[in-house]
């Protein structure tokens, strides 16, 4: 009876640990990348196709973008402004400035271009979301300082999903927000707190074409998946400088093959498979080719170039990830 007794806890610890969140134990799913070096636009300024403290940098993959609609949409954080550079980073044109009243900034973050190429920024210290057509001009905001359900306090991250439906990373709520295109509000997960689930400051979120969501839960120096509902799956990371671990996560994007995090206090980026086995590093502190400083917002775009606002380099970095299996 003793021994049926101590399986039968043992069984239960192990149910528990998985429903926490703890990766199981496996070879990566999916071939070990090499990252390396391809291009970098941009320096320091507010001229056209200048930066001061660029957040974050978006690539549409829906349709022509060379021709439809462009390549790349930066979130020119300290010039207060969204600019669209095509594909070789030459300037197409800018939209916004500093600014309370519909269609301008006070620190925008972070931003995300839908199906339609209606294009969502989250305008941060003015605590709203706003929504623009392909062009630039103005069509919604939606948001307010507070913690009420549809309002943000300092929001930072945002990303789409195939149903249009726009989810918001609310930092100082510690909470995500999920509204419809429109800005009508839907549902809300998280909360302050170290356990599966909660979050401290999260900065980003991404979503996989199977619906899950990746959170970069920042003040817990972890990754975070959780299915569609928000329900937490594993996390992964700690505070630290080794491989896996993360000091101040602070972007996040996937695809169908890896998962991307800009390691920003370590000026690194890292990458994993969707089960969270980690696979490869790149980057170091500086300012050079293959350095970074203070990397921030992150993306994907189309034959395997990942994109990553190299905030205090005041550029936007293109690199190649190749899978190994493909060199």
């Amino acid at each position: 009876m003793r021994k049926i007794i101590l399986i039968c806890l043992g069984l239960m610890l192990a149910s528990t640990v998985f429903a926490m969140g703890t990766v199981p134990n496996g070879e990566p799913i999916v071939p070990t990348p090499t990252i390396s070096w391809k291009n970098s636009v941009g320096m320091a300024g507010s001229a056209d196709g200048q930066f001061f403290s660029p957040k974050d940098v978006f690539v549409s993959v829906i349709g022509d973008i060379s021709t439809g609609l462009g390549n790349l949409f930066v979130a020119d954080s300290g010039n207060n402004r969204v600019q669209r550079l095509d594909q070789d980073g030459s300037f197409v044109y800018q939209f916004g400035g500093f600014g309370t009243s519909n269609g301008r900034f006070s620190n925008p973050t972070n931003l995300v271009v839908d199906f339609n190429y209606y294009i969502f920024v989250v305008d941060k210290d003015n605590s709203r979301v706003q929504k623009f057509d392909n062009r630039g001009n103005f069509i919604k905001a939606w948001g307010s300082f507070g913690k009420e359900n549809g309002q943000f306090q300092a929001p930072h991250g945002i990303a789409i999903d195939s149903w249009s439906t726009i989810y918001v990373a609310d930092t100082d709520n510690d909470r995500i927000q999920k509204f419809t295109s429109e800005g009508g509000f839907l549902s809300s997960f998280g909360g302050f707190g170290y356990g599966m689930g909660f979050f401290d400051s999260p900065r980003d979120i991404a979503l996989d074409k199977n619906g899950y969501i990746y959170v970069a839960d920042t003040g817990n120096n972890r990754v975070q998946k959780l299915d569609e509902d928000g329900r937490p799956i594993f996390a992964i990371g700690s505070s630290g400088k080794g491989p896996g671990q993360f000091y101040n996560p602070s972007g996040i994007a996937v695809d169908d093959k890896y998962l991307y995090v800009a390691d920003t206090g370590n000026a690194r980026i890292q990458v994993f498979d969707k089960n969270g086995a980690f696979l490869a590093s790149y980057g170091r502190s500086g300012g050079m080719d293959g350095e970074f400083n203070n990397p921030q917002g992150i993306c994907t775009g189309k034959t395997g170039s990942l994109f990553v606002a190299d905030t205090g380099n005041q550029r936007i970095v293109e690199l190649k990830v190749t899978p190994q299996e493909e060199k």
